[in-house]
């Protein structure tokens, strides 16, 4: 008998947290993201591709000047990353911002999913942010 209201409880608990997730959800999708910001104007994507391969010019030379392993060449080779996975989302036909927004993950994971869970949010957040500034007009 006891058995039985555990497993009953546990389906309850497990009820409020579907429900408490589906809140928080609806509010992540209320806040008002850059890609859905009428206020932003992206790049076209002809123009974005360019611009991203300039900067991928621009910041893959350093990269040989660094001790592998440390963390300033994990750092440039995340930007590295983020750029690539870019640029491959714009060669696939994606909006400038769903590039971004796909590129992200990569970025944290540097290919591997060990490191996608040690990527700090603030990270992530400046090579976002960067990447507003650089494809934004």
């Amino acid at each position: 008998m006891l058995k039985r209201y555990f497993f009953v409880g546990l389906r309850g608990l497990v009820f409020a947290g579907f429900l408490l997730s589906g809140v928080a959800g609806l509010a992540q999708q209320l806040q008002q993201a850059p890609w859905n910001d009428p206020a932003v104007v992206w790049l076209p994507a002809a123009q974005a591709r360019t611009t991203v391969l300039n900067q991928l010019q621009q910041i893959e030379p350093p990269l040989a000047d660094l001790t592998p392993g440390s963390a300033p060449y994990h750092d440039l080779l995340r930007r590295i990353v983020f750029y690539k996975s870019i640029l491959r989302g714009l060669k696939n036909a994606l909006p400038v911002s769903q590039a971004i927004h796909a590129a992200l993950p990569e970025a944290a994971s540097l290919g591997g999913l060990y490191d996608q869970s040690f990527t700090s949010e603030a990270t992530l957040r400046a090579l976002f942010d960067e990447a507003l500034d650089l494809l934004t007009s």
